[in-house]
């Protein structure tokens, strides 16, 4: 019987640029590179453009709609649970609204969790209108804050936005509490 020894594996350092170099894909990888660098710029130019645009009226969504909860809420909770199906009803409009603003946002891979979101707001909303349930208008005002935060940490003025959405929630707060 014969011995066949097996095979020896060398492992041999390469760098990125010499194993491109040596299977002539060079160029082809630095094209690629650049148009996902071109398209990363033009959906930051997009995303700006969208919130020079909108900015306003998406802050102003957002507000009202977190007043309109708030209030629901706090009348939910006393006595007077009857006053809060205006408030619940005009929270229902409101969201319809701001979901179609955010669905105008550059990003496509947003829209179905959008869709989504402003789905069970509509459940939760139609559902407390029959019989108005303080713990879960909290949750949606929560949910209402979070997405908030999500949309403006896409912008590239977070920093002002934050800022200012802080002196509104304390401006609402004081609107509800008198």
């Amino acid at each position: 019987m014969s011995y066949v020894s097996p095979a020896t594996i060398k492992n041999a350092p390469f760098s990125l640029g010499q194993v491109k170099d040596i299977q002539h894909l060079s160029d082809l990888i630095v094209i690629e590179s650049r148009v996902t660098m071109n398209q990363v710029t033009k959906i930051s130019k997009q995303i700006d453009g969208y919130f020079c645009d909108t900015n306003t009226e998406l802050n102003f969504l957002f507000d009202s709609l977190l007043l309109s909860l708030r209030t629901a809420s706090k009348n939910a909770g006393s006595s007077s649970i009857v006053r809060a199906v205006p408030s619940i009803k005009h929270a229902k409009n409101l969201s319809t609204l701001l979901e179609a603003a955010l669905h105008k946002l550059p990003i496509p891979s947003l829209c179905s969790h959008i869709s989504e979101l402003f789905d069970y707001f509509r459940r939760t909303l139609e559902e407390n209108s029959q019989i108005p349930i303080s713990g879960e208008l909290d949750e949606l005002i929560q949910l209402t804050i979070e997405l908030r935060k999500g949309i403006h940490s896409l912008s590239s003025s977070q920093t002002t936005e934050l800022t200012a959405e802080k002196g509104t929630q304390a401006v609402e707060s004081h609107i509800v509490s008198s």
